[in-house]
């Protein structure tokens, strides 16, 4: 202490500063040092837990895929049975067989729906539109062309049986000229198309015909009036669409 007094320093001053010091330094701990560390903390955990559901969002991502792959191959195993069915059958048991297997198409897509709505609710809108694609070229892939071609024949059929029940009375009233679409999944017969122009000549005053073919349809065939004005869509897309999301 006398050394100190001699430097200079005054002993009772030293002790006041050292004692404020850790004063400071004990506020500084309770006032910032814990809340910053429970900052970081928090962070840390909301970190994991972003984690956490990205993970378990990519879990849940992949046992869809798992099971749309798992459906494709009973699909495919399915429908070859039918179709072998058919082939050791007579003529006269095709048709039955044709709608069993629409039937079992039907069934097949509704249990993807459902098995589809679980997760789709969960996941983003693009989600959506990959299953809805995968869906179709499912479909697709499933189906045989020949088979393919014996629906569309079905749903030209069918299309064209809606049309004779349907009222043309507020289109045969406009006098301009009425754009009328045809749009065929396979490229139709003469006598088809021909059959389908006349029938609609005879209901609209002005007609305009525009025909063209869209694959996308998969089978069967839709008719749109004034771009969609009056719209009578019977594709197989539409079918699994409707199948899929309720359109």
């Amino acid at each position: 202490m006398e050394f100190l007094g001699k430097i200079g320093v005054d002993f009772k001053l030293l002790i006041a500063q050292i004692i404020n010091f850790l004063v400071l330094l004990w506020l500084l701990k309770i006032l910032l040092y814990k809340p910053i560390l429970k900052r970081l903390e928090e962070r840390a955990k909301k970190a994991r837990e972003i984690e956490e559901k990205e993970r378990e969002i990519q879990k849940r991502k992949a046992e869809l895929q798992k099971r749309i792959e798992e459906m494709i191959e009973k699909t495919k195993e399915k429908t070859k049975e039918i179709l072998q069915e058919a082939k050791e059958i007579s003529a006269q048991e095709r048709a039955k067989i044709l709608e069993r297997t629409e039937k079992e198409v039907r069934e097949i897509l509704e249990k993807a729906k459902e098995r589809a709505e679980i997760e789709i609710a969960k996941m983003k809108e693009r989600e959506k539109e990959e299953i809805n694609k995968k869906t179709k070229e499912v479909i697709k892939e499933v189906l045989s062309q020949s088979f393919t071609k014996q629906l569309h024949q079905k749903y030209l059929q069918e299309v064209i049986e809606d049309l004779k029940h349907l009222s043309f009375k507020k289109l045969r009233e406009k006098e301009d000229i009425l754009l009328v679409e045809i749009t065929f999944a396979f490229p139709p017969s003469e006598k088809i198309e021909k059959e389908i122009r006349n029938f609609l000549f005879s209901k609209l005053k002005n007609p305009v015909f525009k025909t063209k073919v869209d694959p996308d349809l998969i089978a069967g065939m839709k008719i749109s009036i004034e771009q969609g004005l009056f719209l009578i869509d019977g594709s197989l897309k539409e079918r699994i669409e409707k199948n899929l999301y309720g359109k």
